[in-house]
């Protein structure tokens, strides 16, 4: 407890200790012999904390060189040879039942999280003293003490060198004495030394401290000591030092009273019970019942020069700190203490006894201001605060001063100081550890080491609290996937490799902590890519369990059918979207199990006659090439489709008939398989079943590529053909008839005896209607020709190096042509590849366009990339070779690169490079642009190329000269428009080359003459001036929707007439229309401007939404116009109805808005309400859909439309009127019927427009399908119907299903909390799991296999990576989130009773979601009703709160005993009788870690220890 010294003997001066590798240093204070030879207090550190070396002192030696009788109090006499290390302090008992703290908790016992105990926490704790990673074990009661046994003699060190031999003393000894080892000794208590004993010469130097020890009964013979002198007394009575009182009967003896008590049979017991009551009053005769002096050392100002010497003396551990505590110098606090002690070198015992001492007077120094406990106790605890922070930027500064010479020293001394601080509960744990987290989540690279050597000083503390542990993974996991990726990873590698072990470690050690599905789904593929585990099984076995918990966080958990292939559709219309994304295809194979279900549904979508274009037939081939990795029998899943589905539209047919070939042309489809199949099935018999509308089964013979076909192959599809009457030599010279309609278009030599020799080949546009109408097996034969044989023979040539010559550009465009009639992109891509090999810029140029114009397909193919890297490459050798001339390639590459995925670089230099080609094609020369250029513009047109020419010798031109040409290139433009005069294009190459020489200027001059344009009523249309403009670049797509003014501008200008007020239809017109050839367009410009017309769909959807909003606005208001509408024609109206098709597929909340106009014509509704109608209905069945009506015809690719006719309904019923509310109000009730009765008829395909819809509709729904699911679970006062119970089962997962829906397609934003009653019904489930009653084992068997499964799949939808992502602490409900995590707690516990169920762990890791937002204020709330009732290690860590060692202890008190209870205790026991004790009274202790100082104050009192010695029952030894 205390050092004091013995009374008689003085102090020496301390001695330096051992050195130890601990945490810290023992302190070097005055310790008593007691103190020397007995174990510590429990209140001290222990010695191995000590870092500093020291000799071995020595202890006080009588002169016999035997150690000195203890002294102290009765509590380390009673401890003396136990041998027992005591870690810390344990607190009375207050539960009884040993399996107490894990019983599980019960609803019932759960205190309510607001009636929280005002007596304290009565909780029994065990307490750590220095750190809390392993529970500490209560003191047991100490041993019998034994008898004292005088240590064995100690050699002492010599003091003089080893090298020099001692001398000799050759001088005669008297002989002395020795005093045996064994003899007993005693203190003297200041009599004087017995006469005759002598002192050893050994212990000379230490006399003083030898008078106050006797040794009994030894007293060498000299003749004069007074037991030498013989009388009659000392002969009958024996020999006293002092006489006995004359009262006493102590010379009488005991044997006549003692001797029959010990002969009879309890007399051993009635001889205990004396003895142990003579202890008894021993015990209580000297115990310390005074009042505990203790204070902590006081505080006094000191000058600067004194304050310097009392640090010195600080970090001098020769001097003891009892001397140091008469004054500390103020103004040593905070940060300044800190550095104080590290410039000083302070020991770091030293320095956390400083530490504590003034933090001990700063503490009671809230006291001291009198106010009450509640500002005290805040006071203190924002002290604490203030001196962790103090702590943190202490340790941040030093490690950060990484320049100075000793750092390393420096850097160890703090990081030793701040672990002891944190070792001793000095710091505010809890801040601490959020400031190691926060510093290694926001560390650079440089400074990434020294914080992950701090953190892992508390590593485990911190991996045991949830809201840091969590934190502390994803910063590793973002530090080790940055460096990872780092280009100069191989600098880094020992980084990497560290923290690699980090990762791995933690996978096996602490799962826990990975269970973030966000954070999770961001780093997974790094932690997958860089396993360089020697423990290969454990690592994969931990990250395949760490994947699986999160995926059932992440994924939807309603595993319906309708769910799912809602889900891949979705994907596979993001794959259609963005096709350069290789994410979204392995997403696609990881959504189920199930892969032949997949390839069903990639099936269905490709022939879906709801997602236009081809390129999902190239998108379907390769995702059915992959699935051959997965084991998937591709040809099979095809047939079972053509089996199931009877394909009765012509279109689906086709689309089959293409993904047939290309898969047959790969290999991946077998036919031989098919013709098996066929041939089992009976085969053909009827010529229905070749003929063009027949079945796809049967027809797909006829379809089949031909080039797939071995001979054998064909002579059996032959003979199958030949017995459904289908003639195979009608189709083999069709075939042959098809080839050489197609040489003689190309203009190669045909065979002499070829019919179509004498004949007039056929234009190129009556043959690609044909080859559009032909069947797919010609259509290949044609594409295989031309790839193989046609282009193939120009490259052969030329790589053979015989002067061959190269593929014409024109012969390249009539292949292209036809190879797109024909739709085979894959032979295309074959003809791109091999005429890459060109020098020909233009021809090239002509290649990269084709590219950019199916770059959807060639992306599903996969050769998007590969072909743009092969022309790259041929654009820098033909810069080199040819310079400007490479400039149509430049370009094409340049309109390209934007629109590929990871080339932004790449497309920035290359536009970079064509305007400086342009700016560097003509002369430097500006004079001639202002004096003559303008006024030669308006000569005749027969000097315009000249003009043009001349222009092109010019690069600069000042901004007035610059708007002079453009007016007069302008002007002669509007001259030739509308004219089909070839002049017209000349007119846009001269505005390309006058666009070079300011493209901000152009920008603006060209956005206000568009401007000037659209305001005009009478002009020609504008499809016969913009395209040509558009496709020589001098017209953008971005200018011209800017002058396309906005709808609300546009219903305010109602006052246009004429031409103007038809210009949304006109431009959309324009975007949609096919172009043609002709003087004022060649067919290179027709062919760019339908790339420019592809951009506009897919990059420009919001621009075409607005402008189509405001087109049928417009069309809507020139109703009664004279002039006519572009939407009068029934072709446009087709157009606008295919764009508006591809406008609902990309955007379908913004397609709703765009057709549903609040006040919109009869007219113009009706025609509408067929577009929708013909979108949902493509063959027919046109009129207004009911609710129910729409809900049927909804499936996963039907949803964006019937979507858009269900917004398309309510607008229409929110129009207008005073009674506009109630048809709303009504029409919500009739949508609310329609899905009831869908969902009671098991048809919930719909569910998956229900997030789009409008907020109130969604809000509604979800409210109405969340009350019925939760209605008809279970609970003991509501139990099920057994009859109603596999009813009910599929109706909550239809339920689940809706909600699900509705969830997954919400913005993060909606998300909204628990509600009350999901809290209610997981209380109800934890209830009925709780119950042990028989009558409820059938219910608790439903809970365990489908209610609670239900329940759980439920609570992942507020668990998703999208609902996580909400910082749910901001928003209300969050007592509702605490009651939850309180019952998931409860059922976690719970399920532990059922091992074979994996629903505890589903239970614990949906919890470690919730928590994670959970408002810190509702967290405490919870501890305080969990750590009350258990002492789960998953609960500690859920709710992140740890034991306090100090926290809890109790204070035991007992009752004054009642008179004569001492001697009626001691007869019971003598009679060996029980006897109860005297009850106790437990009251919390409050520990004060700031005052627990070895050395307080300089002044030695009776009680003056920082715990009072009253605690211990301690005595003083007489």
């Amino acid at each position: 407890m205390t050092s004091r010294p013995p009374m008689a003997v003085p102090q020496r001066q301390p001695q330096r200790t051992l050195s130890g590798s601990g945490l810290s240093q023992s302190p070097t204070h005055q310790r008593t012999l007691s103190q020397q030879f007995l174990p510590q207090s429990p209140i001290r550190k222990s010695e191995s904390f000590s870092e500093q070396a020291a000799d071995l002192g020595d202890v006080a030696q009588n002169r016999f060189n035997t150690l000195p009788r203890r002294g102290g109090s009765r509590l380390k006499l009673e401890l003396a040879n136990d041998g027992i290390e005591h870690p810390g302090f344990s607190e009375s008992p207050q539960n009884l039942d040993a399996m107490s703290a894990n019983k599980v908790f019960t609803p019932s016992r759960v205190m309510s999280m607001n009636d929280i105990s005002d007596a304290g926490d009565m909780t029994p704790r065990t307490s750590r003293c220095q750190t809390a990673d392993e529970d500490s074990v209560p003191l047991p009661m100490p041993p019998r003490r034994t008898r004292f046994v005088v240590p064995a003699k100690r050699p002492e060190p010599s003091s003089t060198s080893t090298n020099t031999p001692p001398k000799k003393d050759g001088r005669p000894k008297p002989f002395v004495l020795e005093t045996p080892s064994i003899a007993p000794r005693y203190p003297n208590m200041g009599k004087p030394e017995p006469i005759g004993k002598t002192r050893n010469k050994d212990t000379a130097a230490r006399a003083c401290t030898d008078r106050c020890v006797g040794f009994a009964d030894f007293y060498p013979w000299t003749g004069s000591h007074p037991e030498d002198q013989f009388s009659d007394s000392i002969i009958r009575h024996g020999f006293f030092d002092k006489s006995p009182a004359q009262s006493t009967q102590e010379p009488a003896s005991a044997k006549a009273p003692l001797f029959p008590a010990l002969k009879h049979k309890s007399g051993l017991h009635t001889l205990s019970t004396i003895f142990t009551g003579i202890l008894n009053q021993r015990r209580h005769s000297g115990q310390i019942t005074s009042a505990s002096t203790f204070k902590p050392p006081p505080r006094v100002t000191l000058t600067d020069t004194k304050r310097e010497i009392w640090l010195k003396d600080l970090a001098n551990p020769a001097i003891s700190l009892r001397r140091l505590s008469r004054t500390i110098p103020h103004g040593i606090r905070g940060k300044v203490l800190l550095e104080q002690c590290l410039n000083k070198n302070v020991p770091t015992d030293r320095a956390v006894w400083l530490a504590k001492c003034v933090g001990a007077n700063e503490i009671r120094a809230f006291k001291r201001k009198g106010v009450n406990g509640i500002f005290v106790m805040g006071g203190e605890a924002k002290w604490i605060r203030d001196w962790t922070v103090f702590v943190e930027q202490f340790v941040e500064s030093v490690t950060n001063a990484f320049s100075e010479n000793d750092w390393k020293t420096k850097v160890t001394y703090a990081i030793r100081l701040a672990t002891h601080l944190y070792a001793e509960h000095l710091l505010d744990r809890d801040h601490y550890m959020d400031w190691l987290v926060s510093g290694l989540e926001n560390s650079n690279q440089a400074k990434l080491p020294m914080w992950l050597l701090i953190i892992q000083i508390y590593w485990k503390d911190i991996l045991k609290l949830r809201r840091h542990g969590r934190r502390l993974v994803s910063a590793i996991l973002s530090h080790h996937s940055s460096i990872y990726y780092h280009p100069d990873r191989d600098i880094l590698l020992p980084l990497v490799t560290r923290l690699q072990y980090l990762v791995e470690s933690l996978l096996t050690t602490s799962p826990e902590n990975f269970i973030n599905p966000g954070i999770w789904l961001k780093y997974r593929e790094s932690l997958l890519e860089s396993a360089v585990s020697s423990n290969k099984e454990s690592r994969s076995s931990a990250f395949k369990s760490i994947d699986s918990r999160n995926d059932y966080l992440t994924s939807s958990n309603a595993k319906s059918q309708p769910a799912l292939r809602s889900i891949i559709v979705q994907l596979l219309d993001s794959i259609h979207r963005k096709p350069l994304d290789s994410a979204i295809p392995k997403q696609l194979w990881k959504t189920s199990e199930n892969k032949l279900f997949i390839v069903r549904t990639i099936l269905e979508w490709c022939t879906s006659l709801y997602r236009p274009g081809i390129a999902k037939v190239y998108i379907a081939a390769s995702l059915l090439r992959s699935s051959s990795d997965l084991d998937v029998d591709v040809t099979r899943a095809i047939l079972d489709f053509l089996d199931a589905d009877p394909l009765q539209e012509t279109a689906r047919k086709h689309l089959v008939y293409h993904l047939v070939s290309e898969l047959a042309r790969s290999g991946h489809f077998s036919i031989p398989q098919y013709m098996q199949w066929l041939i089992a099935r009976g085969g053909l018999s009827s010529p229905f079943e070749t003929a063009r509308d027949g079945p796809c089964a049967t027809r797909l013979l006829v379809e089949i590529p031909l080039d797939s076909l071995n001979e054998s192959m064909r002579n059996l599809r032959a003979t199958l053909l030949r017995r459904a009457c289908f003639s195979v030599e009608d189709e083999t010279r069709d075939t042959a008839m098809a080839i050489s309609c197609v040489k003689s278009t190309l203009s190669v030599p045909l065979d002499p005896h070829d019919p179509l020799l004498h004949r007039k080949p056929l234009s190129l546009k009556k043959l690609t209607k044909r080859i559009e109408l032909s069947s797919r097996s010609l259509k290949t034969t044609i594409s295989s020709w031309l790839s193989n044989d046609f282009v193939t023979g120009f490259t052969q040539t030329m790589q053979s190096g015989k002067g061959g010559v190269e593929l014409p550009k024109t012969a390249f465009e009539t292949v292209r042509t036809l190879l797109e009639a024909s739709q085979d992109f894959t032979m295309l891509e074959t003809v791109l590849k091999r005429t890459a090999a060109s020098s020909s810029a233009e021809l090239l140029a002509s290649c990269v366009d084709t590219l950019n114009l199916h770059l959807p397909v060639f992306s599903g193919t996969g050769g998007a990339k590969p072909l743009f890297q092969t022309y790259y490459g041929r654009l820098k050798i033909l810069l080199e070779e040819q310079g400007v001339g490479a400039r149509p390639l430049l370009a094409s590459l340049a309109s390209l690169a934007p629109r590929l995925t990871g080339l932004e670089d790449v497309a920035t230099q290359l536009r970079n490079d064509l305007i400086r080609i342009d700016r560097s094609s003509a002369a430097d020369a500006s004079s001639p642009l202002s004096d003559n250029m303008a006024t030669q513009l308006q000569d005749a047109e027969s000097e315009l190329s000249e003009q043009i020419e001349k222009l092109a010798s010019y690069t600069s031109a000042d901004r007035p000269t610059m708007e002079r040409l453009f007016y007069a290139i302008i002007k002669k433009l509007q001259a030739y428009w509308g004219k089909e005069d070839e002049r017209q294009r000349l007119c846009c190459i001269l505005l390309t080359r006058l666009r070079v020489f300011d493209l901000h200027h152009f920008n603006e001059l060209m956005k206000g003459w568009i401007q000037h344009l659209r305001k005009l009523t009478n002009r020609p249309p504008i499809a016969q001036l913009f395209p040509p403009l558009i496709s020589s670049g001098c017209l953008s797509l971005a200018i011209l929707f800017a002058t396309v003014p906005k709808t609300q501008a546009a219903q305010l200008q109602s006052s246009a007439v004429g031409s103007a007020s038809i210009y949304r239809q006109e431009i959309l017109q324009m975007l949609m229309m096919p172009f043609s050839p002709s003087a004022v367009m060649t067919s290179e410009d027709c062919y760019r401007f339908r790339i420019v017309q592809d951009h506009a769909r897919y990059e420009h959807a919001k621009e075409l939404m607005s402008l189509f909003h405001g087109a049928i606005a417009e069309y809507s208001r020139n109703q009664h116009a004279t002039i006519r509408q572009p939407l009068d024609d029934k072709q446009t109206e087709e157009q606008f109805l295919e764009l508006l098709r591809d406008l609902v597929l990309v955007d379908p909340n913004a397609a709703s808005q765009t057709v549903s106009l609040k006040s919109p014509d009869p007219k113009l509704a009706a025609l509408i309400e067929a577009w929708t109608t013909r979108l949902l209905v493509p063959n027919g069945g046109g009129g207004q859909k009911s609710f129910e009506q729409v809900l049927e015809l909804a499936n996963e690719f039907t949803l964006p439309f019937c979507q858009v006719k269900l917004s398309l309904n309510l607008a229409i019923d929110e129009s207008g009127g005073p009674e506009a509310a109630e048809r709303l109000q009504s029409q919500f009730e009739q949508l609310s019927k329609a899905l009831d009765n869908a969902i009671d008829a098991n048809n919930i395909m719909w569910t998956g427009m229900l997030p789009s819809l409008s907020s109130e509709i969604t809000q509604h729904m979800r409210s109405r399908a969340e009350s019925r699911f939760l209605d008809i679970i279970p609970s003991l006062k509501n139990p099920p119907n057994d009859v109603m119970f596999n009813k009910d089962i599929h109706m909550a997962e239809n339920l689940l299903t809706v909600i699900d829906s509705i969830f997954r397609g919400s913005s993060g934003s909606k998300v909204s909390p628990l509600s009350s009653a999901l809290v209610d019904k997981l209380a109800d489930l934890w209830d009925i799991l709780a119950s042990r009653a028989d009558e409820y084992a059938s219910l608790r068997s439903a809970v365990l296999s489908h209610w609670l499964p239900l329940l759980f799949s439920y609570l992942t939808l507020y668990t998703s990576p999208s609902a996580s992502a909400i910082d749910m602490s901001k928003l209300p409900g969050g007592e509702i989130r605490g009651r939850a995590l309180i019952a998931l707690a409860g059922l976690v516990q719970e399920l532990d009773n059922h091992p074979t169920s994996n629903l505890g762990k589903q239970a614990f890791d949906i919890a470690l979601a919730l928590v994670d937002s959970l408002p810190e204020e509702t967290r405490l709330q919870c501890v305080r009703a969990v750590k009350d009732v258990t002492a789960d290690p998953r609960l500690r860590y859920l709710f992140s709160f740890a034991p306090n060692p100090a926290e809890d202890f109790m204070l035991a008190h007992r009752d004054k005993p009642p008179q004569g209870f001492n001697e009626r205790r001691v007869l019971a026991m003598g009679m060996g009788m029980g006897m109860s004790m005297i009850p106790e009274k437990l009251t919390p202790f409050i520990f004060r870690r700031w005052e627990i100082l070895n050395e307080p104050t300089p002044n030695v009192g009776e009680n003056d220890t920082s715990l009072s010695l009253t605690l211990f029952d301690a005595r003083k030894i007489k």
